[in-house]
């Protein structure tokens, strides 16, 4: 028998690259404190709607006005989307012997043990390959205030938020960032002023940059006479709360955001790049979460909620929980089915708390 892998049957070192297998959950910690795990097929929850009226002017001398209204109520409801990822395990996996086992890296094992194993790797590929869909649907809401959910066939509705489509914004040319005469700084101090304005606004605490985006945003940083430059002259009050690294941007290949610095207490810059911004297709290419050209304003007071549904699963028997797995059996052919399924919906419940814009072509 000859071995293609390694010859001979010694193994001196194992490589593997945590890059290819890394989970992330930064949109679901940075917008998406709360979760809420329900027996029902929709989520559902309300808005009231205040006012802001003043009182009027009246003469002492003159009857008095009624100027209260009972403020509105809306019942806004969603449904959550649907997975189930299902993998068997069979016999002649049990049988074979792993490629640790060929090489002597491991000591053999019996059936039951390689049984046991690949049932663990199964249930954690599953765990994982739905957290990062977690995640990914956390983002999307958080970027265009809106999902597709794609379930393929043709099947692909869209939940609308209700996020104002002024809160989307495709610069156009001579409009971009780097061009002449375009203001950086004063372009986010319109998005965070319009969020902040916005019906159940907030205050922005994050600005999220491409990494075509961070191109520009950098160089007006780092030149004398850029608009970020000159908010970092130590010579002019109020510049302490302006920080930006002007230096080389090191990327964590674990972690896609990185800090660039802030533009004022409590607005922190974020560079979004790495491998962790990108999520494999099944015929194994990579497509980036967010478009490198975008930069996303947003408010933590988005107040997101990670809601999980009702599991459509007799043997659930409608409890809660945010993954379900069960195990079973098939007679003919042999093997052993493990599924695990989840009702996720990622709720941006103040929508308004985030912008994105399309600042380079």
């Amino acid at each position: 028998m000859t071995l293609d892998i390694y010859t001979p049957y010694q193994l001196a070192m194992v490589r593997e690259d945590p890059r290819q297998t890394v989970t992330t959950s930064h949109w679901l910690t940075m917008f998406f404190p709360n979760t809420f795990v329900s027996t029902q097929e929709e989520i559902a929850f309300s808005k009231l709607n205040a006012s802001r009226k003043i009182a009027p002017f009246m003469l002492p001398n003159e009857p008095g006005k009624p100027i209260y209204r009972r403020e509105g109520e809306r019942i806004e409801s969603f449904k959550p989307a649907y997975t189930k990822p299902k993998d068997a395990v069979r016999p002649s996996e049990f049988i074979a012997l792993s490629p640790g086992e060929i090489v002597k890296r491991e000591s053999l094992m019996s059936p039951q043990a390689r049984y046991n194993r690949e049932v663990n790797r199964i249930v954690t590929f599953h765990r994982n390959s739905i957290m990062r869909l977690w995640d990914f649907m956390a983002a999307r809401a958080i970027l265009n205030g809106a999902l597709t959910i794609n379930y393929g066939n043709g099947v692909a509705p869209v939940i609308d938020f209700g996020r104002d489509p002024g809160h989307t914004v495709i610069l156009g040319a001579g409009s971009h960032w780097g061009d002449v005469g375009v203001n950086i700084f004063n372009g986010i101090q319109g998005w965070v002023d319009l969020i902040a304005n916005a019906e159940f606004g907030g205050s922005a605490t994050d600005v999220i940059l491409g990494s075509a985006a961070a191109v520009p945003f950098m160089a007006d940083a780092s030149t004398p006479g850029g608009s970020i430059y000159g908010k970092l002259d130590t010579n002019f009050r109020g510049s302490e709360d302006v920080a930006i690294s002007r230096g080389i941007i090191r990327t964590d290949p674990l972690n896609p955001f990185t800090w660039l610095g802030r533009l004022s207490n409590g607005l922190d810059v974020w560079r979004y790049a790495g491998p962790a911004s990108k999520f494999q297709n099944n015929d194994g290419t990579f497509t980036d979460i967010m478009d490198p050209r975008d930069v996303v304003v947003a408010s933590r007071a988005v107040d997101g909620i990670k809601a999980y549904g009702a599991i459509l699963d007799s043997a659930n028997n409608l409890e809660v929980a945010d993954i379900f797995t069960k195990m079973w059996d098939q007679e003919d052919p042999s093997a052993r089915f493990i599924m695990s399924q989840s009702a996720p919906l990622t709720i941006p419940v103040n929508p308004n708390c985030t912008f994105r814009g399309r600042v380079v072509a």
